[in-house]
């Protein structure tokens, strides 16, 4: 297969989402003989880093967040059994990008160029930061005021970076990601939950029933537009578990064997199957 023609799946998400420490997991399980079905092929970028973020998941440490300056674009060629070859990408390992995306209507060069190359995208999505739709009445700390009242409301001033919903935010994302990969509609788009062992417990929610409770809209969007995107939902836990319990963690073993992932039913499944599925799709 050229390379014009193989898979090319680009990593996008906000600030603080789970993106690296995802890629550091998958790179320990890359290099690991524990996963025989997924190996690398070339690699392009700082490869220095990418084994530091491995080593800092193996070790239960929280990755930190790189500058949008950052001058290393991470291209990984991995060979999936049975013989299906996909470029990772991840135009740069900070979510500012994403975000200037959304709130100044400015493309970060490196994420644009990304975003036209890919057949694929995983989006990242963390439980803890989702932000839902708040009435100004109440961000302006007006509890219990009543937009029906004959006094006017006091206005309230609105930013974007502290006040916009989740939601909003990502189907801003969707509908602008869309249009330049619109080549190549249908394309295949996964919501990845990061951080899922926040969520797995008990009589715990599918990563599909999750977004429907928490992000309907940005859910709606993509499902009604099936001629645009392909949608898949998986929870991920690159850590297997939090970091304020990190002696249990490392007891647990290797990063291969405490990390872990859930489809959309919320099946156990690799932790590649994201990038897996953005291959040959359901």
């Amino acid at each position: 297969m050229s390379e014009l023609s193989r898979p090319r799946v680009a990593l996008l998400g906000m600030p603080r989402t789970g993106k690296s420490t995802y890629l550091g997991a998958l790179w320990a399980l890359v290099q690991s003989h524990l996963e025989p079905s997924v190996s690398e092929v070339s690699f392009s970028g700082d490869r220095a880093y990418v084994q530091v973020l491995a080593e800092q998941v193996a070790r239960a440490e929280e990755v930190p967040r790189t500058a949008i300056d950052a001058s290393d674009q991470l291209a990984v060629t991995l060979r999936f059994d049975p013989g299906a070859i996909v470029d990772l990408v991840m135009p740069d390992t900070s979510g500012e990008s994403l975000r200037l995306l959304f709130e100044e209507r400015v493309w970060y060069p490196r994420l644009r160029s990304t975003c036209e190359e890919a057949t694929a995208i995983l989006l990242f999505v963390h439980p803890e930061r989702v932000r839902v739709p708040q009435p100004l009445a109440v961000l302006s700390g007006a509890v219990g005021s009543s937009f029906e009242e004959e006094a006017p409301v006091e206005r309230v001033p609105f930013y974007a970076r502290e006040h916009a919903s989740t939601a909003a935010e990502l189907i801003e994302v969707f509908e602008n990601v869309a249009e330049v990969c619109r080549s190549r509609w249908p394309i295949r788009l996964a919501v990845v939950v990061s951080a899922w062992d926040a969520v797995d417990e008990g009589s715990a929610p599918t990563p599909y029933t999750w977004m429907e409770t928490r992000l309907p809209g940005l859910l709606s969007t993509i499902e009604s537009n099936p001629q645009i995107a392909e949608l898949g939902v998986f929870g991920v836990s690159a850590q297997g578990g939090s970091l304020v319990e990190r002696e249990e963690l490392l007891a647990r073993g290797e990063v291969c064997d405490r990390a872990y992932a859930r489809n959309a039913d919320g099946e156990p499944v690799s932790l590649a199957e994201p990038v897996r599925w953005s291959i040959w799709g359901a």
